[in-house]
């Protein structure tokens, strides 16, 4: 009898089906080593890592294709088997099953960056993954779930919407919505990242994003590799910027969302040419130093008064650069970022399943478990929910904002982190609460906050502690219009001004320094008032001496509490 030769691989794990499925049935999974107390350390509240595992397609099923990889969402972990190595276990923040669909995908991992966004914010999703596992359409499905989000009106709020998708290749960058030509990204004299000759678009509906979204996918750079006849071979950037109508002076909301190249193993690269061996090592570079980017900065929002000492190397790479304000720890926006690796469950791809999954693990850092901090009043950053709520209703002015409406569950430092068009509208809950009052409170918090930071930078160099600047002026209880004097605010009840521009000075009584003309004498009491206007700064103004408004008494509507900072020459509003 003929003896027969070794067996192939495919037809290896085809003869022990069974026997493996069996195995993977009765395997658990040890208790994860690597992972230290969760008392003593958590994982970055602002940079989430999930992991999502297509299902088997239906030509691989036909294929004798065997599932290998075992998703367990409640745990947060996946099973990885081999035939023969043993299996392994790899722990993220959330993990998908191929039985959950997008949309579970969408209100877990990615509404609450668009929701973020849309307050002035800044969200980053990372799509990345092994050539064909689901990881272009998982990114296209969340596109059209936030599309719809955004353009609907649900998250309340007047908001435009500007969008920008472009791609980069090495260190060359194009722009998908603009015939695939040629842009600069470039640093200006700010310190802020520009796209040069980049085209940004205003879709007015969720139609014409998407449409956008397609249009611009059609111009994306693909290649055919051993796994996939389109693999993406560049790293396609789509930038949603979000304008507060409302609050125009607020800075824009950013969402980016990325779906990086397609990664590939050596044995995949092997056939390439000497072109497509660069390009693949400059893909693998640019992900390195995305990986480097991430962990940094998980790592210094574990650092607290320490992260302005940390390096985080965001310009060593196009893709980083581009998403400077994602990682600059000197920017003083707050961003969110989530990250979301795909996965082939086929036992024949198992070896780039476990690149991906181990690159994945990488991104979780267990950051220390900030120490309780000893309450201070003066410092907002120490007062735990319970103190915040009493400070807010003891000094947010009359009327006094809900504290419940503002700070439900948060710490005075998660408050401290919101965007302020988040601040405004929770304030503006309250009934009775304007805009402008809202804007004032926020303001007055962060000075009581900037200013602790400057006592506690003091106190570092051996100085004596001060006392914060939290004194707010005294509600006189006198009508404002018995005590009027010359410096003193008021809101005028003149509609065509403006609600920016209805604020004014008393100067003097209207004949002050002559006699008024015959018959004037029994008329309504007039004020020569200087109007203050906007000026370039935040929530800052500008006294305008000329021209003088002549206000008669009956039109000043209430007192308005303002102070002078010396360093800007500016006027800023105070809460009485």
């Amino acid at each position: 009898m003929p003896q027969r030769g070794p067996l192939k691989l495919e037809e290896f794990q085809q003869q022990y089906k069974q026997f493996f499925l069996d195995s993977i049935a009765a395997f658990k999974a040890p208790a994860p080593k690597n992972l230290k107390s969760a008392k003593e350390h958590h994982s970055s509240e602002d940079i989430r890592i999930g992991a999502r595992v297509r299902p088997l397609l239906e030509g691989e099923e036909e294929n004798g294709a065997i599932a290998s990889v075992v998703a367990h969402s409640d745990a947060g972990s996946i099973d990885v088997h081999e035939l023969r190595q043993k299996s392994g276990s790899f722990h993220l923040d959330k993990v998908y099953g191929p039985a959950e669909d997008s949309e579970v995908l969408y209100q877990d991992l990615f509404k609450p960056l668009v929701k973020w966004a849309w307050d002035g914010g800044v969200s980053t999703l990372f799509a990345y993954g092994q050539t064909g596992s689901g990881k272009t359409y998982s990114v296209n499905d969340m596109e059209r779930l936030a599309a719809t989000e955004l353009m609907s009106g649900v998250l309340g709020g007047k908001r435009d919407v500007y969008i920008c998708v472009f791609e980069l290749i090495g260190n060359a960058s194009y722009d998908l919505l603009n015939d695939h030509r040629s842009i600069s990204v470039l640093e200006d004299s700010f310190g802020e990242t520009q796209l040069v000759g980049a085209v940004e678009q205003q879709p007015t509906s969720a139609e014409e994003l998407l449409a956008l979204i397609e249009k611009s996918m059609a111009f994306r750079k693909t290649a055919p590799t051993v796994k996939n006849d389109t693999s993406s071979r560049s790293h396609a950037i789509c930038r949603i910027r979000i304008v507060n109508k409302e609050f125009p002076d607020l800075p824009d909301g950013v969402l980016y969302v990325v779906d990086l190249a397609g990664s590939e193993m050596a044995g995949d690269i092997k056939d390439h040419s000497n072109d497509r061996m660069k390009e693949t090592r400059d893909i693998n570079v640019s992900l390195s130093i995305l990986k480097d980017c991430i962990r940094g900065r998980a790592l210094v929002d574990g650092m607290g008064s320490k992260k302005n000492k940390a390096h985080i190397p965001f310009r060593s790479s196009v893709l980083t650069k581009v998403l400077k304000n994602v990682f600059d720890v000197k920017s003083e926006r707050t961003s969110k970022t989530a990250v979301l690796a795909c996965v082939k469950p086929n036992l024949r791809d198992i070896s780039a399943t476990k690149n991906t999954l181990r690159y994945a693990e990488l991104l979780r850092v267990d950051v220390p478990t900030p120490k309780l901090a000893i309450f201070d009043g003066n410092s907002p950053r120490t007062w735990n929910n319970e103190k915040l709520r009493e400070w807010i209703e003891k000094n947010s002015g009359s009327p006094s904002i809900s504290s419940s409406d503002l700070a439900p569950i948060e710490t005075g430092m998660q408050l401290l982190r919101l965007p302020k068009a988040e601040f405004i509208s929770r304030c503006q809950k309250t009934p009775g609460i304007t805009a402008e009052h809202a804007r004032t409170f926020y303001d007055k918090l962060w000075k009581i906050h900037i200013d602790s930071r400057a006592t506690a930078s003091r106190n570092t160099d051996g100085e004596s502690q001060a006392t914060s600047g939290t004194a707010t002026p005294a509600i006189p209880t006198t009508p404002f219009k018995e005590r009027l004097r010359p410096g003193m605010f008021v809101r005028l009840d003149w509609s065509h001004l403006g609600e920016e521009h209805n604020i004014a000075m008393i100067m003097c009584p209207e004949f002050a320094f002559e006699n008024p003309p015959a018959g004037q004498e029994k008329k309504e009491k007039s004020y020569l008032c200087a109007r203050i206007s906007p000026a370039i700064l935040h929530d800052a103004y500008n006294l305008n001496i000329e021209p003088l408004l002549t206000v008669p008494l009956s039109r000043m509507a209430s007192e308005v509490f303002m102070e002078f900072d010396s360093a800007t020459r500016y006027y800023y509003h105070m809460l009485p």
